[in-house]
């Protein structure tokens, strides 16, 4: 009998360890960070440094929506003159930055994510600061469905004028949407100084996650992997019957 246990011990040992590998393969994972140039690092050169007109390009895998200038790309060697124009803010990652309007109030750039699965849920991080005394106004942050522009979740910072500030920091902020039924989801920013006199809000190190919803279906690839486990796990107890006999 204690023979007989210890080989009953070993077998559900070895089911359970099998079940977790199955279970382990099926269970869903978030994705690495699904944007392009998120931290705005890639070319064009910043606009100051470029000599051409401000706000005319986007960051490469970033592009300007219709109508509306392209925000000022500013890099940490970038220093305003003058009072109340002082530089206080360099960039939260890498070398770059984003002055959220042009050379008018207003300035805005978006990235498209498609092949998403649905149901699921992306989450956009991104950093917003001041970036310099002169910085104000209101930073949106929207994500959108591809296929018909409706607005699935939006978020709006706004910072005071503080023309007389010393010191400015990057603050984190975070939005979660579900995915669209048609698997595409874009990340839209806008920026609105309320003055050609001003900098709107900076942004920086963007990231774009995407997360399974939690027992969602398996795709088919999943199903055959849990089969064939269970095919395994079945071939081990005819194998130790046999060796019982």
């Amino acid at each position: 009998m204690s023979v007989q246990r210890a080989g009953a011990a070993r077998l559900s040992k070895s089911l359970f360890i099998a079940a977790g590998v199955v279970l382990l393969a099926a269970t869903p994972t978030s994705a690495a960070n699904l944007l392009t140039n998120a931290s705005f690092e890639g070319p064009p050169a910043d606009n100051f440094a470029a000599g051409y007109y401000r706000g005319v390009q986007a960051p490469s895998g970033w592009f300007r929506i219709s109508g509306i200038e392209g925000p000022d790309i500013l890099s940490n060697t970038y220093v305003q003159t003058g009072s109340g124009f002082q530089s206080l803010l360099t960039a939260q990652d890498g070398v770059r930055f984003l002055d959220m309007n042009g050379a008018s109030p207003t300035g805005a750039l978006y990235q498209n994510v498609t092949g998403l699965t649905s149901p699921g849920s992306v989450t956009l991080s991104y950093w917003v600061g001041r970036w310099a005394q002169n910085s104000a106004g209101n930073l949106t942050a929207s994500l959108i469905d591809t296929a018909n522009q409706n607005v699935l979740a939006s978020q709006v910072t706004t910072l005071a004028h503080l023309p007389r500030a010393t010191s400015a920091s990057w603050t984190l902020y975070t939005l979660t949407a579900a995915v669209p039924i048609s698997g595409g989801v874009r990340v839209q920013f806008t920026g609105d100084s309320g003055s050609t006199a001003r900098g709107a809000p900076g942004l920086d190190n963007v990231s774009l996650d995407f997360v399974p919803a939690t027992g969602a279906v398996p795709e088919p690839a999943t199903w055959a992997m849990m089969i064939s486990g269970f095919g395994m796990a079945g071939s081990m107890i005819r194998r130790r019957r046999a060796r019982a006999v």
